[in-house]
């Protein structure tokens, strides 16, 4: 197995977006009662770029996995990415090849709601997964119980 680079960010985001703004800039994080002033994104190598979403365990026998929001495509690997908006899940494995902050600053807010758009769908998305499957594995325990199994 070949592992790759990271390919270049996403488009939207630039490189002064991962770096915490000074606080003598005059230029500081978004902050409000509804939004949060950061988001992070991922680059894995099947799913290229996504924003993890909600935490699905921490140290079980599988690992620590998240589900996460596709970002989409990019130019470098759009044979290997999936479509933007999709729910992924992602292990904290060696297939992570870069982990970056973004830190929403007030000059650039305008720029970045498309991810804020699609980090809050993809976690409502998340949440609908995992309702999902716990309603199907609690309905299975009971028709077990049921069964005497």
């Amino acid at each position: 197995m070949t592992t790759t680079k990271a390919p270049a960010l996403p488009h939207g985001i630039v490189a002064a977006d991962l770096k915490y703004p000074k606080h003598d800039a005059g230029d500081g994080l978004v902050r409000s009662s509804y939004e949060r002033s950061t988001f992070d994104i991922w680059y894995t190598e099947r799913m290229g770029w996504v924003i993890p979403t909600l935490r699905i365990s921490n140290g079980n026998a599988y690992g620590e996995r998240t589900y996460a929001v596709a970002i989409g495509k990019s130019a470098e690997r759009a044979r290997d990415d999936v479509e933007r908006g999709a729910v992924v899940r992602v292990g904290a494995g060696p297939h992570v090849l870069a982990k970056h902050t973004v830190y929403i600053r007030q000059s650039r807010a305008d720029a970045l709601t498309p991810f804020i758009e699609l980090r809050d769908a993809g976690a409502g998305d998340a949440g609908e997964v995992r309702d999902r499957i716990s309603t199907r594995r609690a309905q299975s325990a009971l028709i077990r119980s049921r069964r005497g199994w």
